[in-house]
């Protein structure tokens, strides 16, 4: 593996274990919200995370079609 991918991967990993503890601390915030405590606030906090993980889908989809195309390109030429 090169450096420039090691290092990559070395700051993928951080970014992993960093997200842990603001998850968490994210649940207990929402725990101790009554409404969220709720049917109406799990519904809501569930469609808000689909919606959210929908849009950041299509943008890393998005993204990657422009990549590949942008590679081809320099390909061809």
């Amino acid at each position: 593996m090169k450096r420039g991918k090691w290092h990559l991967a070395l700051w993928e990993i951080i970014l992993i274990l960093g997200s842990v503890p603001v998850f968490r601390s994210v649940w207990m915030v929402f725990d101790s919200v009554e409404f969220m405590n709720q049917c109406a606030g799990i519904l809501l906090s569930f469609t808000g995370g689909m919606v959210l993980c929908i849009m950041a889908l299509l943008a890393l989809n998005k993204t990657e079609k422009e990549q590949r195309a942008d590679s081809c390109h320099d390909n061809a030429r």
